[in-house]
């Protein structure tokens, strides 16, 4: 099988014999691959200066298993390098694919969603509300998707001056008691987070509570990586 022209970020790339490079990339019609690019650590130009992450792409590959040979590799635009917090967001993104996608899987809305994503951090968009919409449609997409616009109890709209607890399995319900179980969030959080603009700091911090929970399920609790890079980093400029 060959396939050509394939719109594609890189994830990650690693050393593969003495002269190739083994790149995971996430294209638009054939999810997250592996890929093998054969000499490519050779190459002073060509594939190596190339098989960056954050570059939008188009590349090609052959063969059948689940390590083809990467034919064709070419960039399709420039953007702006990204540079700290909205790096670090961009990486956390890119280990979430790396975590919770399966190989040739494909995602088109959310190979669109992350597109999205990472041309907003290099136009120095808000990391925050930029990766809570990323990871609305990641969740959406591996069949957790959040329920944002009414309580799952009662079916009732969801009333911005309320006060919520949202349960993974199910959804957000009216906040009775302190002893009730889930996340705390008030419904207008929840109105902003289906809306994917945020009003205040608080509103951004609940947001970022609540999907981080729900996040935290699907790896199983393993820490992310870049989480804990970014805690280094901040404690290191404290």
């Amino acid at each position: 099988m060959k396939i050509y022209r394939q719109p594609a970020y890189v994830l990650h790339a690693r050393s593969y014999s003495e002269s190739s490079l083994l790149v995971d990339v996430f294209s638009r019609d054939h999810g997250r691959c592996m890929l093998i690019a054969k000499g490519a650590r050779r190459q002073k130009r060509g594939q190596r200066g190339v098989l960056l992450p954050f570059k939008p792409l188009l590349v090609g590959w052959s063969g059948k298993g689940q390590l083809p040979i990467l034919i064709q590799v070419e960039s399709t635009g420039y953007l702006t390098d990204i540079h700290g917090q909205a790096l670090h967001s961009a990486l956390y993104a890119n280990e979430l694919l790396l975590r919770l996608l399966h190989r040739f899987d494909p995602h088109e809305a959310l190979f669109d969603a992350y597109d999205v994503a990472i041309r907003r951090l290099a136009a120095g968009a808000d990391p925050g509300a930029t990766l809570r919409v990323f990871e609305k449609h990641l969740l959406r997409e591996i069949g957790f998707g959040l329920i944002l616009d009414h309580d799952v109890l009662t079916g009732e709209a969801i009333d911005p001056a309320g006060d919520y607890a949202y349960t993974p399995e199910s959804g957000p319900v009216i906040l009775e008691d302190d002893g009730q179980p889930g996340v705390r969030i008030t419904g207008l959080t929840l109105r902003e987070l289906e809306q994917g603009e945020f009003s205040s700091e608080r509103s951004r911090m609940e947001a970022r509570r609540l999907i981080r929970n729900l996040l935290r399920q699907q790896l199983g609790g393993r820490e992310l990586r870049s989480r804990r890079v970014l805690r280094q980093l901040m404690r290191y400029r404290g």
